[in-house]
C-alpha cells in the first residue's frame, strides 16, 4: 500500500485533527522564552568516580519526584536517586566492579548502552535481576573515551521502567582531555544534559500508552532536562562542555540555540571526531549522545535552548532550558582545531553484507487497534504532518484507553519476524566488519542501536552522513535507508546475545528487536 494511502488511514482513523502541541510563547529572535525569574536550576547529577577495584553500588528503587514549580510529585524511579542517577566517570584501564540491588518491585535488567562488555555483561534482557536481588559483574575499562549511559532492558517492559527515571550516564576517560584543550571540570565547565519528555508530572499513573502511542512512540507535551522542566543553568564566560543524551523514549529533540550561536561537536556514542563540527541545529535521537562544546563569551546571556516541535525539525520552537552567566571566565577560551586521528571506514572492508526491513507493521497494527476499539476512533487524534510526527507532543486529554505491548495484540519486526527470545538472528565472526543496510517503510524515523559492537555510518538515504555522524557510534536514527559498516568486537554466546532494535522503546517492546552472537 502507498505511503498516501497509510497517511489517509490515520486521518481517517482519527476523525478530526488535534491543535498540535503550542509552546507558551513562539520562537522570536533575540527574545528569551524561558526567564531566570521563572527558571528553576539545572540539577546536575552526583559524580561517581571509582578508583581501579573499587565497587560501585547503583540502586534501583521506586520513589517520587518533582519536575516543576510548587509540591506536587509524581511516581518516579531512580538509581541511588528519586529519578536518573549519580554520573559514573570510569578511567580507562581500570578494573570496577558494578553492585546493581534491584529493590523495584518488579524483574528488571541495567543495560550498559555503549560501554564495552562482553554479552555475559550487557545487561540485555537475558540478563535479569529479580525483586530484592543483586546482580555482581566485573568489567575492564577498555575503550576511546566517550560518554555512554545504563537504563533497563527487561523484556516487553523496558519502555515502563525507563520513563520511569532509571537512567545513567557513564563516562569513559583516557586521561588525555587536558592535551585536548578540552573542558574537563564537571558540574563547571563539563555538564550532562538528559533530555527526555513526559506528558504527566504529578500523581501515579506516568505512564499509560494507548494503541496510537505504541504505534508511534510515547510522546508527552512536558519537556525535561535532568528531570526538570526548563530550568537554568550559570556558565562560564568562554567555552562550555555539553553532554547531551537524548533519554526519551521515542521524541527526537532537534536543537537549536535562541540567537543561532553554534553548537562544535566534538564526540559523538563512540568517541571523538576528527575535528569539531560545526551546526547550528542538532538533531538526536533517542539513545544517541553527542558531546559539543558552546561559546558563552560571546553573545548575549541569557539564552535559550530550543528544540523543534516536530521529529523533521521544521516546526514550532519550543524552549528546553536558560543558559545564563555568572561573569567569570572559563578556563578554556577557544575551540580545539583537532582531536584523535579516525580509522578509514569503508564499504570494502565488510566480509558479510547483511539487510534488515525495520518493519513497523503499520497497516496491520492499524488494523488491530480499531478492531480492539470497534471501529471507533478514540484517541487516534493527531497533529498532522508525516506519519511519525503525529505524536510530537500530546497530553493526557488526547489519549485513549491505554494498553501495553504485551496485551496489545500488535508486533514489530527487524529480522523479518517480531523479537524471539530464544531465537538467534545473525552469527557474526569475532573481529570482523560487516555491512547492514537498514531500510524502513518510510512512514517514521527509527533509532537503531546495536549491542556490543561499534559501526560507521556510511550512507543515510543513499547520501553521505552528516559530518558530526562520521564517528565511531552505536545508535544511527534511520529515516529511509542507512548503509553501517559494523565491528564486531565483543564476545556473544547463545545463552546471552546481543541485541539490535528499534530505540523507539514501545516498538522495542513491541518487537522490532533481533538477537546475534559472535563465533
Amino acid at each position: 500500500m502507498s505511503k498516501l494511502s497509510r497517511r489517509q488511514l490515520l486521518v481517517a482513523g482519527s476523525g478530526t485533527l488535534a491543535m498540535p502541541f503550542i509552546s507558551r510563547a513562539a520562537f522570536a529572535g533575540g527574545s528569551s522564552i524561558i526567564t531566570s525569574a521563572q527558571a528553576r536550576f539545572l540539577p546536575v547529577p552526583a559524580l561517581l568516580q571509582p578508583e581501579n577495584g573499587d565497587t560501585v553500588t547503583l540502586a534501583m528503587a521506586m520513589a517520587r519526584h518533582n519536575f516543576g514549580p510548587g509540591d506536587k510529585t509524581a511516581l518516579s524511579a531512580g538509581l541511588n536517586a528519586e529519578y536518573l542517577a549519580p554520573t559514573v566517570h570510569l578511567t580507562k584501564g581500570t578494573d570496577i566492579n558494578f553492585k546493581v540491588q534491584n529493590r523495584l518491585g518488579d524483574v528488571t535488567t541495567l543495560h550498559w548502552h555503549g560501554l564495552f562488555v562482553p554479552s555475559v555483561k550487557d545487561g540485555g534482557p537475558h540478563n535479569t535481576i529479580k525483586d530484592g536481588e543483586d546482580w555482581n559483574i566485573k568489567v575492564h575499562i577498555d575503550q576511546p573515551s566517550s560518554t555512554n549511559w545504563f537504563h533497563p532492558h527487561v523484556h516487553q517492559n523496558t519502555a515502563y521502567q525507563a520513563h520511569l527515571g532509571l537512567a545513567g550516564l557513564m563516562i569513559v576517560d583516557d586521561g588525555k582531555d587536558r592535551e585536548r584543550g578540552l573542558p574537563r571540570t564537571y558540574g563547571v565547565d563539563d555538564i550532562p544534559l538528559v533530555l527526555q519528555d513526559r506528558r504527566v508530572v504529578e500523581g501515579d499513573n506516568v505512564y499509560a500508552p494507548d494503541g496510537m502511542d505504541l504505534i508511534h512512540g510515547f510522546h508527552g507535551d512536558k519537556l525535561i532536562v535532568n528531570g526538570v522542566m526548563e530550568p537554568q543553568h550559570e556558565v562560564p564566560a568562554g567555552i562550555m562542555r555539553l553532554r547531551l543524551l537524548n533519554g526519551a523514549n521515542a521524541r527526537i529533540f532537534n536543537l537549536s540555540f535562541e540567537d543561532r550561536r553554534p553548537f562544535h561537536v566534538i564526540a559523538s556514542d563512540g568517541g571523538y571526531l576528527e575535528k569539531p563540527v560545526e551546526t547550528g541545529i542538532l538533531p538526536i535521537g533517542p539513545g544517541e549522545r553527542y558531546e559539543v562544546l558552546v561559546d558563552f563569551s560571546k553573545g548575549k546571556t541569557p539564552v535559550t535552548l530550543f528544540t523543534s516541535s516536530d521529529d523533521n525539525g521544521g516546526g514550532e520552537a519550543l524552549p528546553l532550558m536558560l543558559f545564563t552567566s555568572h561573569g567569570r571566565k572559563s578556563e578554556i577560551t577557544t575551540i580545539p582545531a583537532t582531536f584523535d586521528t579516525l580509522s578509514p571506514a569503508n564499504s570494502g572492508m565488510a566480509e558479510e553484507t547483511r539487510s534488515f526491513f525495520m518493519d513497523d507493521r503499520m497497516m496491520e497494527n492499524m488494523q488491530v487497534l480499531m478492531k480492539g476499539m470497534g471501529g471507533g476512533s478514540h484517541g487516534m487524534t493527531h497533529g498532522g504532518g508525516h506519519d511519525g510526527m503525529v505524536h510530537s507532543g500530546r497530553s493526557t486529554e488526547q489519549a485513549g484507553p491505554p494498553m501495553t505491548a504485551a496485551s496489545s495484540g500488535m508486533a514489530m519486526a527487524i529480522a523479518g519476524e517480531t523479537f524471539d527470545m530464544n531465537r538467534i538472528d545473525v552469527k557474526a565472526r569475532l573481529g570482523s566488519y560487516e555491512m547492514w543496510s537498514l531500510t524502513t517503510s518510510g512512514e517514521m524515523q527509527h533509532p537503531f542501536h546495536i549491542h556490543g559492537a561499534s559501526f560507521r555510518v556510511l550512507s543515510l538515504d543513499g547520501k553521505a552522513p552528516p559530518a558530526w555522524a562520521t564517528g565511531w557510534k552505536d545508535t544511527v536514527l534511520v529515516n529511509e535507508t542507512a548503509d553501517l559498516l559494523v565491528h564486531f568486537n565483543r564476545q556473544a554466546d547463545e545463552k546471552h546475545p546481543f541485541m539490535f532494535h528499534c530505540h523507539t522503546l514501545e516498538h522495542e517492546d513491541l518487537g522490532m528487536m533481533g538477537q546475534f552472537i559472535t563465533v
